[in-house]
């Protein structure tokens, strides 16, 4: 029960002043209304506590990103050394064998 009726209520006796108290208490609860959702300085400092809890977490997580991307940027470098070296064993095999052809068909064709 609102509180503009509470007053009627109390005052029915007499019906035009209970009426009139009745609507501007109602008039009242209508304005404060919205006020009630106004945050405090305790809920905003709540807000920033919580916050900076969050903040702290994240940061933490992201160091922990940060050495694994860095485990992972190592562990692929070393495969690219170990690509790149087994590349030129390969290359240099073949001009090996592409010069031991070449040789072959020149002392072929004299």
């Amino acid at each position: 029960m609102s509180l503009a009726v509470k007053v009627y209520e109390a005052f029915k006796d007499d019906e035009k002043k209970a009426k009139v108290l009745s609507e501007v208490i109602d008039e009242l609860e209508s304005r404060i209304a919205p006020l009630r959702d106004v945050a405090t300085k305790g809920d905003l400092e709540v807000t920033k506590l919580a916050l900076q809890k969050e903040i702290e977490q994240v940061r933490k997580e992201i160091e922990q990103v940060r050495g694994e991307v860095e485990r992972v940027r190592l562990s692929l470098e070393k495969e690219i050394e170990q690509v790149k070296a087994s590349v030129i064993k390969w290359v240099a095999g073949l001009l090996v064998v592409q010069t031991g052809v070449i040789v072959s068909v020149i002392a072929l064709l004299r």
